[in-house]
């Protein structure tokens, strides 16, 4: 089964947590709307801040907040910010680590695949996962075809 991790689920939801407040949000509002552990918002946190998702501001008046509005961030900028380049096998990122790599037939179309998934999760937004995608935002999401 393929899934996402828990860690870039729950980074989603951060992410969401911060596209639907008025202002910047303290580490504390994060964790009260979400119901996630303290330690697990705060190094999500890191993560969204190190892409350069979420921005973070110091001291009394401090907090979180998106760097771009909720329509301009993907949600495989999300994932590859918690989780790593997304890909649905070792070799699509590193054929270095699989020992099976110079034999295998099926690596290139395993590229394929991870490339079509890479550019449909690009074209699906923070603000598309806010509503549901079968109504809202399903006309305006293109799915993407092979190239021939």
């Amino acid at each position: 089964m393929l899934r996402i991790g828990k860690l870039a689920d729950y980074g989603l939801l951060i992410a969401d947590c911060l596209a639907g407040a008025p202002d910047q949000l303290t580490t504390e509002a994060i964790v009260q709307q979400t119901g996630l552990p303290d330690a697990t918002v705060r190094k999500l946190l890191r993560h969204l801040v190190d892409a350069g998702l979420v921005s973070s501001r110091r001291g009394l008046k401090g907090g979180y907040r998106l760097s771009r509005t909720a329509d301009r961030i993907s949600v495989a900028e999300l994932i590859a910010a918690i989780e790593g380049p997304i890909g649905l096998t070792e070799c699509t990122h590193d054929d270095d680590h699989c020992t099976l790599s110079p034999g295998c037939g099926m690596r290139g179309n395993w590229h394929v695949i991870t490339d079509l998934i890479n550019r449909q999760l690009a074209t699906i937004t923070l603000a598309d996962m806010a509503g549901d995608l079968n109504h809202r935002g399903a006309s305006r999401i293109a799915l993407t075809a092979l190239a021939n």
